[in-house]
């Protein structure tokens, strides 16, 4: 029902040009994806013609938002994709145009969010407090109704790509959807009534509507707002039918999806729930459920995120042997770890790429001094994509330390071993080669220096 999407270039880039900025800067910001809901955050120099460019490494495609100032603007950006944009600072949804690739994505996207900007969500729950169920259910089919119409009518004279039309209908059918699945929620919260409202069975008739087999759809965060308010729904008349037969109530594994979904739907939350389980440290009690999803689950992007992270608070602990490595300096000399067996290394996961990678990295001077002449190594391990930007930046600014470079970025065998899926990441090994802090604390961050002198000193 579902299918895998095998990306190329995992690279996307998004440049452009604003007329009369508000300020210097202009940044961009998203999630890496829908099941660990990390923020990534760029941020850009705005050069004196205007321009401005953002390095975006992706999975997946990806709904961004480009801020100046107190102006925002989203984009639709796919693995690959160059998209250009221009833009004045002072009104950039009503100016911007787009070019490249994905530009009638992301025109009709921006056209539409003006079209219906008037359904805010402070809108949509003043109209759920005060209309009867029948009532909402008609207002909402209506506005449907028009944003299909006009996405279809749009959708025969633009180019869209394929995953760009799933992203689209998943935004408009899981928006109506969820909206629906939390009306009785809302209006019994806003008129201090038992949560959720007793509506008649028949109002859920719209479930046999929604499209669950829309490739794409996990992109779009309309998607996880209607899954999860579907499996509360569905364990809401589990609790309720076993109260009334007195018996016990315990909520399922992965709150019931194994049941009530299957394909990508169904491992998309098995991913999420054990990715938080992991992130909580809780991995003791999922070995099962950990070997039963890694065993059955066909999409790799899912299996990567949540073996990832279990790796993390198994494999990576404190005490344990540091992976080792071998990759080579701005001369092209081959280094490993086991190099500076005897010293503690701090290693500092970065990019160029990366603002707050660069500040920390350029403001570290002090925390080199601090050390010199004492048994502490400072590795600093660059995740660009481009060797040749990497050697310009340390030619440039010479900022000391060891520094090395992973070919592949997040896909590198070194920031697999550690598993790094964010910059800046920060390690401290300790003289007899092991995990001595995981995460350290940052080059810039208070107490760095006595987390070093602690492991010195052992």
């Amino acid at each position: 029902m579902f299918g895998t999407q095998a990306w190329g270039d995992t690279n996307a880039k998004v440049t452009g040009k604003i007329s009369n900025p508000k300020e210097e800067d202009i940044r961009l910001e998203m999630y890496m994806d829908l099941i660990t809901f990390e923020q990534m955050r760029f941020t850009s120099y705005i050069e004196e013609d205007g321009s401005f460019e953002f390095n975006i490494d992706l999975r997946e495609p990806v709904a961004a938002t480009i801020y100046h100032s107190n102006g925002s603007i989203v984009v639709y950006v796919e693995p690959g994709d160059h998209l250009q944009l221009t833009m004045d600072g002072w009104d950039m949804i009503n100016t911007v145009v787009f070019k490249g690739d994905g530009a009638d994505n992301n025109t009709y996207l921006t056209a539409a969010s003006l079209r219906y900007q008037q359904y805010s969500d402070d809108f949509l729950i003043y109209k759920m407090t005060r209309m009867m169920p029948e009532e909402f259910k008609n207002f909402l089919d209506t506005i449907r109704q028009k944003k299909l119409a006009y996405y279809y009518t749009q959708k025969d004279k633009r180019n869209f790509s394929t995953q760009f039309q799933d992203y689209a209908l998943a935004d408009i059918e899981y928006w109506w959807a969820h909206l629906q699945m939390r009306y009785p929620w809302e209006h019994a919260f806003y008129n201090d009534i038992e949560e959720p409202m007793k509506v008649p069975e028949s109002y859920y008739d719209f479930l046999e509507e929604v499209p669950f087999e829309i490739d794409g759809a996990v992109t779009n965060i309309q998607y996880n707002y209607f899954i999860g308010s579907y499996l509360t729904y569905h364990n809401n008349k589990e609790r309720i039918a076993a109260a009334k037969s007195h018996r016990e109530y315990k909520l399922p594994p992965f709150r019931g999806a194994e049941k009530f979904l299957s394909g990508k739907p169904l491992y998309y939350i098995m991913a999420n729930e054990l990715y938080i389980k992991c992130k909580e440290r809780d991995t003791y009690k999922i070995g099962n459920d950990m070997k039963r999803f890694m065993d059955n689950c066909p999409y790799d992007e899912y299996k990567e995120i949540v073996y990832s992270e279990f790796k993390k608070h198994n494999g990576l602990t404190a005490g344990a042997e540091a992976p080792d490595f071998t990759l080579v300096d701005e001369s092209g000399k081959t280094i490993s770890l086991s190099d500076f067996r005897g010293k503690v290394v701090y290693i500092d996961f970065w990019a160029t790429w990366c603002p707050p990678c660069t500040y920390a990295l350029l403001k570290s001077n002090d925390l080199k001094q601090e050390f010199e002449g004492k048994d502490v190594v400072f590795l600093y391990i660059s995740l660009d994509s481009d060797m040749g930007s990497w050697r310009r930046f340390l030619n440039r600014h010479r900022p000391g330390g060891v520094h090395v470079f992973a070919k592949g970025r997040y896909k590198s065998e070194v920031a697999g071993d550690y598993t790094v899926r964010g910059l800046p990441a920060y390690f401290l090994i300790d003289k007899d080669g092991n995990l001595a802090r995981i995460p350290a604390k940052g080059s810039t961050d208070p107490g760095l220096v006595e987390e070093i002198n602690e492991v010195l000193a052992k």
